[in-house]
């Protein structure tokens, strides 16, 4: 059967009729949010503070669209719906597409009119702008920066649309694979909240265990294709393409659910989880998040409840097929997805948070008049995770470089590197590894923190330290700590 966008249409209004509720609140929502956005945006130069409360309206209005993504996919877990819908002529594909131009029409058709308005208003009507040259006056110049806040409400709009595009993405893959009801309300808000947290855990575990090292200028990697778009900085224009890239991969994964639902038909309606490896997914996601939580001093509680939550599930799931057999089947599995987890740690560890260790600033980092550098090397007690501080004190440095001074910002540029190399020799200290996941002692292991901050203020102006371009943390044995003394006295 070839594809007929009038059937699709026809499909589409056909549903719209089911979700007329759910049409009009998000109007509702929307329109107001619009009204509120548009008059309440203000601006102080190129500060620019968009209402709270229409903010607050806009999330709101995400309610309704994973409302309406379950709702249209309803035939895939409601045995009468699936009926109707399969005596109806038309193919998968266009069924499938169908549902979500049903959603467009529902919610994303009604976002944009509402942004767009949202838009005009604020650039029209928004609040007083003043020129920072004259706030402090009486006189004051109230001059409007139009372009400020157009550039914004676009970074705006971007926003929403990856959050929308995020939930909608996650819903349908999940009802593509899911055939009975409660999984299909339950599991999604699962797989949201998993996918949204497990970036930016892992991230910020795997870096601070294994490669504590910062820069000035670091994205939010971990925002990619997850409900995290809310840490994107709407002020710093690189974290756009972040946003554009989590719309990107939205939209590969809503392409790649038409695969997937082509797979379905009235057999699989009433089956918990029609895809097993779909499943697995979700507990690699879910357990992934409590070994880490294992892992950061949680005990034997936290795996305690990690095996007995995905024990539950899995009976929950299995239905009528449960057999007590099979806990001892998901416990080897858990076993089994913990050892991949530390085999994962592992890899990490051995090559610096998979290359996080190998960060350097920029060149044009090191402009500036000073240059501050301190150095800290003691040896802690690794038996406790906020090492209590019972070291053995060896080297504190700190001290400043003239970077007007002649070979002085290639000198700190060389250091900045040796420095880098040095961090990376903590990858082959035997021992180390166990030390650091497990919270065992390591009598060898010298803890050095490397800080370089840089600022533009003169040789003569003396009010404390400029931006940290490079702070690094690492574990030494004792010659190469005494290395980074010998190279910390060398760049004076």
């Amino acid at each position: 059967m070839n594809i007929s966008y009038k059937r699709i249409y026809n499909g589409s209004t056909a549903e719209l009729i089911s979700h007329k509720k759910s049409r009009i609140i998000t109007i509702i929502l929307m329109s107001f949010a619009a009204v509120i956005y548009g008059f309440a945006t203000s601006s102080r130069g190129d500060d620019v503070n968009p209402s709270g409360l229409a903010i607050f309206m806009y999330f709101a209005a995400l309610v309704p669209l994973f409302s309406c993504c379950t709702a249209v996919f309803k035939d895939m877990h409601d045995i009468p719906t699936a009926d109707v819908q399969m005596s109806m002529p038309l193919s998968s594909t266009e069924r499938y597409i169908s549902r979500l131009l049903t959603i467009v029409r529902i919610w994303f058709i009604p976002f944009l009119l509402s942004a767009a308005a949202a838009f005009l208003l604020s650039v029209m009507f928004a609040g007083s702008h003043y020129s920072y040259d004259h706030y402090d006056s009486m006189d004051y110049d109230r001059l409007y920066h139009s372009e400020v806040v157009m550039a914004f409400n676009l970074k705006v709009i971007l926003w929403f649309t990856a959050m929308a595009l995020f939930i909608v993405s996650v819903t349908v893959i999940c009802q593509c694979c899911i055939g009975a009801k409660a999984e299909s309300k339950y599991l999604p808000v699962m797989m949201i909240i998993a996918l949204s947290i497990f970036m930016p855990v892992m991230y910020g575990f795997i870096k601070d265990s294994f490669a504590d090292v910062s820069t000035s200028s670091e994205p939010f990697i971990y925002s990619l294709w997850t409900f995290s778009a809310l840490a994107v900085d709407l002020d710093k224009g690189r974290d756009i393409i972040l946003l554009l890239i989590n719309c990107l991969i939205s939209f590969g994964v809503i392409f790649a659910g038409l695969f997937i639902c082509r797979k379905r038909d009235a057999r699989t309606v009433g089956k918990p989880i029609v895809f097993p490896l779909f499943f697995e997914i979700i507990a690699v996601l879910i357990l992934s998040l409590f070994f880490v939580l294992f892992q950061m001093e949680g005990g034997f509680v936290v795996m305690f409840i990690a095996w007995l939550g995905i024990i539950i599930l899995r009976i929950v799931v299995s239905r009528k097929n449960f057999s007590f057999a099979k806990v001892g089947i998901w416990t080897a599995l858990f076993v089994g997805y913990y050892i991949v987890f530390l085999l994962v740690m592992y890899i990490a560890f051995l090559t610096g948070g998979f290359g996080e260790m190998n960060k350097v600033p920029e060149k044009s980092e090191y402009l500036g008049y000073i240059s501050q550098i301190k150095v800290d090397i003691d040896k802690p007690d690794l038996s406790s995770y906020f090492y209590r501080y019972s070291y053995e004190e060896l080297h504190t440095e700190n001290f400043e470089v003239q970077l007007s001074k002649e070979g002085a910002k290639q000198r700190l540029m060389d250091y900045t590197e040796a420095v880098s190399r040095l961090s990376q020799k903590q990858n082959r200290i035997n021992g180390l590894f166990s030390s650091l996941m497990f919270g065992s002692t390591h009598s060898e292991a010298y803890r050095c923190t490397v800080r370089i901050s840089v600022t533009d203020r003169s040789a003569t102006d003396y009010y404390g330290y400029g931006e940290t371009i490079y702070r690094v943390t690492f574990f030494a044995t004792e010659e190469t700590a005494r290395e980074l003394m010998d190279m910390t006295e060398g760049v004076k």
